[in-house]
């Protein structure tokens, strides 16, 4: 029997060792925070670090968005055959988004140039003034946000400044589980849970306002089939990279520089594992 704080109390066993200390078998801290309306469990209990710290470097400032009031509209699972790091890894280049992501390369047009910002081009310099979405980031001329055509599905809420409207994509990342992206009308916040060394679930849900959710007309799922086209193809490229590392022949393979965020998330992985 343990207490509320954790503590043991008492055990079935009528012949405890005489040097059995129950302090010494409390149930394991665990360290719980509240970020944005967001709960977040971290199994290092007293060592674990803050919330901010743990939010990747160039994460995006999310505090125009109303994210505590937010609900859900919608949940998906998937199941994917690969490990985590494998996804993560796809997650971190745009090298594959040409072939994978095709409607989602048309609707972020630098994402067809297999790159994810502008800087990532050599000659980036030469197109600092261009305003075409190829070469500055953002989205198509003409789209809101990421849905199957592009438009609005809510109202874009409002303390967003006309620049992150522009851009319609800002993503916060928290290595290893979680990345949120948040657009001018609703916000997504994606999961990874590995259930194997070749299996990982992926769990996201759609956040709205409570606006939106009670209009009729309002059509979320705009918004979700889209993302989950996205996720599907990320998923498959994922598992197909996974097959190819069971390869007997294979030893190790070379980054290119569009994979800079690739190298990062290894050096991550090396530092954690203390190599």
């Amino acid at each position: 029997t343990y207490s509320q704080q954790g503590g043991l109390l008492r055990t079935s066993s009528k012949q405890c060792p005489a040097n059995f200390d129950m302090t010494d078998h409390s149930l394991y801290d665990v360290a719980v925070v509240v970020w944005k309306g967001f709960v977040f469990i971290n199994l290092a209990g007293k060592a674990a670090k803050p919330i901010k710290e743990s939010l990747d470097k160039d994460a995006v400032d999310l505090d125009n968005w109303p994210l505590a009031e937010l609900k859900v509209g919608e949940t998906f699972h998937k199941t994917m055959e690969c490990n985590w790091k494998i996804f993560w890894e796809n997650f971190n280049e745009c090298l594959h988004c040409p072939g994978v992501h095709k409607t989602l390369s048309q609707l972020v047009p630098i994402y067809k140039r297999a790159i994810m910002e502008p800087h990532d081009d050599p000659e980036w310099a030469k197109h600092i003034n261009n305003s075409d979405p190829s070469f500055s980031g953002g989205l198509e001329k003409g789209a809101a946000t990421w849905s199957s055509d592009g438009q609005l599905v809510g109202k874009p809420f409002p303390n967003l400044t006309a620049e992150e409207i522009k851009l319609g994509y800002h993503y916060a990342v928290m290595v290893p589980t979680v990345f949120i992206v948040a657009h001018a009308d609703y916000v997504r916040i994606v999961r990874l849970m590995p259930l194997g060394p070749e299996r990982t679930e992926i769990q996201v849900e759609w956040l709205f306002s409570e606006e939106t959710l009670a209009d009729e007309t309002a059509q979320i799922s705009r918004a979700v089939d889209f993302v989950k086209t996205v996720l599907n193809e990320d998923a498959h490229a994922s598992e197909l990279n996974q097959k190819g590392l069971r390869s007997h022949r294979h030893k190790k393979g070379t980054l290119m520089a569009e994979e800079y965020a690739v190298h990062d998330f290894q050096n991550w992985v090396r530092a954690h594992l203390g190599e």
